[in-house]
């Protein structure tokens, strides 16, 4: 009942300019195969589009990229991501109907991680990505296009001093497979993708939404630990997306799903009043205004945080 439902959510998904996109490890049985299971993959695919900010999640039996290819074969427009091998050339294999912009948080995690052997090599580039960062907090509120300028008059000078880095003194004398070293060399092959938000407002600076909704699998996972086959895969995927698209519009799940699967079992063909968000409009009083106000505090403190930290290096 809840897959046509699935299918005009991930239509509409699939219809936007920007997609967040990752993927996270399941188990799958397969009793009288090998050793009766393998490592599976569940994807989500989200949008911040209005009228298409839902989560939908694909399972897949590996991680080969006929999954995604599969899943993104009507999409055109940029997908945001990890460095996954399946993204990084799909340009050249789409001709062009689909882009890749990658995550800053991961190469500014290999650096940090890193630290402890190159401190101060490890400090300058942490330092030019948190000035990156306290930009994206100020334009976090503002439009695409404002959004834009600030990144090209703010943002660009400090990916500019970053590659001067990658460039110069930064890189001399850093052994290759060092942890450095290696963040360097993720830095330098991938850096076409890493600053691809520098040209377009909408487009995160990094991938972290899409890594914060997986976690939803990540906390089941310990519970129901695995897939019992494929169909139960593809099944768990509509239940999750349903799910989680109710979950990010604040909405009592319980009461949505009791309420739509009650109207699509009496033959509810209007499926559009389902929709989470158009739901929410006409059930005001299942609606916890209180994520939203705890979503606003967190973003107020990290407001304060940065506008305290550009205060310091001023005074600095």
């Amino acid at each position: 009942m809840l897959r046509p439902l699935y299918l005009l959510e991930t239509q509409r998904i699939l219809a936007s300019a920007v997609i967040n996109t990752d993927d996270t490890p399941v188990t799958l049985l397969t009793p009288g195969q090998g050793p009766g299971s393998r490592q599976a993959r569940f994807w989500i695919y989200r949008s911040n589009q209005v009228g298409a900010c839902y989560d939908a999640f694909a399972f897949t039996d590996d991680r080969t990229r006929a999954g995604p290819d599969e899943f993104l074969k009507d999409f055109q427009g940029t997908i945001c991501g990890d460095c996954y091998s399946g993204y990084v050339n799909i340009e050249d294999v789409t001709g062009g109907r689909i882009r890749f912009s990658a995550c800053n948080a991961h190469s500014r995690r290999y650096v940090h991680n890193a630290r402890e052997q190159q401190p101060q090599l490890s400090s300058q580039v942490l330092a030019l990505y948190r000035a990156l960062y306290d930009i994206e907090e100020r334009g976090s509120r503002l439009d695409d296009v404002a959004r834009l300028l600030l990144r090209r008059r703010e943002s660009v000078p400090l990916m500019r001093q970053l590659e001067t880095l990658l460039d110069g003194s930064l890189a001399r004398g850093l052994l290759p497979k060092s942890k450095l070293g290696s963040a360097i060399g993720y830095l330098r092959n991938h850096w076409d993708a890493l600053t691809r938000f520098l040209s377009d407002g909408r487009l995160p600076i990094d991938n972290n939404e899409a890594e914060r909704a997986l976690r939803r699998i990540a906390v089941g996972r310990k519970n129901w630990l695995f897939v019992g086959c494929h169909e139960g895969g593809e099944r768990s995927a509509v239940i999750l997306t349903v799910i989680a698209s109710a979950h990010r519009h604040d909405l009592d799940v319980w009461a949505y799903l009791r309420d739509i699967l009650e109207r699509l079992a009496k033959g509810e063909t209007a499926l559009e009043q389902l929709l989470p968000d158009l739901w929410k409009a006409s059930h005001p009083q299942q609606v916890r205004t209180f994520r939203e106000e705890e979503r606003e505090q967190r973003g107020e403190n990290r407001r304060y945080q940065a506008a305290k930290r550009r205060l310091e290096s001023l005074r600095a």
